[in-house]
């Protein structure tokens, strides 16, 4: 059920007068529950049945967590926690290392044919095995209290918003919501359609044109010149924040038309004048996730310098194969791995210079940005290709300057990075500081029903699935 589709805007609007004309309390929890392994269903029934697995097993962890007996919580945990990357990793990547195993065997001269299954990856699942894990740990760590309702930590796994492609909503900033009843407050109401309104203009109009192309070029990039494949790269450098970044905003404002805040999980992420401060702004839930429940178990900067950068290293190659059972997400995983470490080397480097220099001055700061988005939308390119070797071969083409005749696409380069520059101008809000503020609202409500008339008259007549819908 594509969030961008009148079913999606029947299903959701069905769920949200029922919600609130139910008395407050645990019915308008088992509303919601249902209401979100109806929305799993309609991508495949048989999917609910491995998430309900996995729900009752993070239940069964806190209860078993936060009993009297202390011993054995390790355990318990590293049990629980093990089981979700069993299903994770068996549905997922069975046959990707299945498949490399057997091809290292026969590098070095062993024969073998691997066992490849006709598996059907579930939709969503790397996103709510995050969501058990969360939910786990956190009863471990201490920070929220083991949930005795079944039905409200199967809804913090399943809640629809988030359910298919996040935000990853923290068990210790989640749960307590599920606990309290929720008030309708108009203000909350407003934020929520004005960010619903927001995603649908990003995904439904930028994305679904920026699509429209990078596609064809991707689809067949031999048949294209070096200046189409660079402008391939940048629409979809484009393409994939306005996608994601819409999805998220989606997911963010269907959950405040229910009453529930989630967190920001994007702040303008190609300001970014380091691969530090990009990962500080995209995808905020997954990078901090990362870094709590991954990098810093692992020792974090303690150690150091080498086993901060194998930490470093380590983090991202696996958040690179979170995305998908594949090489070149691992080489994007690598890129940006490296640039986190190079990062790291520079601030060293620069903290021992001799003369005071101003890093974050506007000459420093847009050539810093300038790298940055460079550095990222090389990673990008190894995100989007079907793997790595045809990633390889689209980069030497470009780098190569192909010339030769083939078909050519508009000079769209300066279009693209101009629509980026003005959202992540005007975006963040900071235009309400130059204006009366009585005015802002009526601004605000104006420029988003302009944005929506424009939307749907621009608006591509082919809608395409959300990218991330397939992680």
């Amino acid at each position: 059920m594509n969030f961008v589709s009148f079913e999606f805007l029947g299903f959701l609007g069905a769920v949200y007068i029922l919600f609130w004309v139910l008395p407050e309390g645990r019915t308008r929890q088992w509303l919601l529950t249902l209401a979100s392994y109806l929305f799993y269903a309609a991508w495949d029934w048989r999917f609910c049945f491995l998430m309900l697995f996995v729900t009752v097993n993070a239940y069964l962890a806190g209860a078993l967590l936060a009993s009297p007996v202390r011993s054995g919580r390790k355990f318990i945990l590293s049990t629980s926690i093990g089981v979700d990357l069993a299903v994770l990793g068996f549905f997922k990547y069975y046959n990707f290392f299945a498949s490399n195993i057997a091809t290292g065997f026969a590098g070095l001269g062993i024969p073998g044919n691997p066992l490849i299954l006709q598996i059907v990856l579930p939709v969503g699942i790397s996103f709510y095995t995050f969501h058990a894990i969360s939910y786990v740990v956190d009863v471990y760590r201490g920070k929220v209290l083991r949930e005795k309702s079944l039905v409200n930590v199967a809804l913090y796994i399943s809640f629809f918003p988030q359910l298919i492609a996040g935000p990853i909503v923290r068990a210790s900033l989640m749960m307590p919501q599920l606990q309290k009843g929720r008030r309708f407050l108009r203000p909350q109401q407003a934020a929520g359609i004005q960010l619903l309104l927001r995603g649908f203009i990003y995904k439904a109009v930028i994305a679904d044109l920026l699509a429209q192309i990078a596609d064809p070029v991707f689809a067949k990039p031999d048949t294209y010149n070096s200046h189409a494949l660079l402008t391939a790269v940048v629409a979809f450098y484009g393409q994939i924040y306005f996608d994601f970044a819409g999805y998220s905003n989606m997911a963010i404002g269907t959950a405040r038309l229910f009453g529930y805040r989630f967190p920001r999980n994007f702040d303008y992420p190609y300001r970014a004048a380091s691969v530090t401060e990009f990962w500080r702004r995209w995808h905020m839930s997954l990078s901090f996730w990362l870094r709590d429940y991954l990098y810093i178990p692992l020792g974090g900067n303690r150690g150091g310098r080498l086993a901060t950068y194998r930490n470093l290293m380590i983090t991202m190659l696996l958040g690179g194969l979170w995305h998908g059972a594949a090489w070149n997400y691992l080489v994007w995983g690598l890129l940006h791995g490296i640039g986190l470490g190079a990062n790291k080397m520079w601030s060293e480097v620069r903290a021992r210079l001799p003369v005071a220099i101003n890093w974050q001055s506007g000459w420093w700061r847009a050539i810093a940005v300038a790298l940055t988005q460079l550095w990222v939308m090389l990673a990008w390119l190894y995100f989007r290709c079907s793997s790595a070797a045809e990633a390889n071969g689209l980069l030497a083409s470009i780098l190569g300057l192909r010339l030769h005749p083939g078909a050519a696409i508009a000079p769209l380069e300066v279009l693209i990075a101009a629509i980026i520059a003005i959202d992540h101008t005007f975006g963040s809000g900071v235009w309400r500081l130059h204006i009366p503020r009585h005015w802002a609202r009526a601004v605000a409500w104006g420029g988003a029903g302009m944005l929506l008339a424009a939307g749907l008259a621009a608006m591509p007549l082919v809608r395409r699935p959300f990218i991330y819908f397939q992680f």
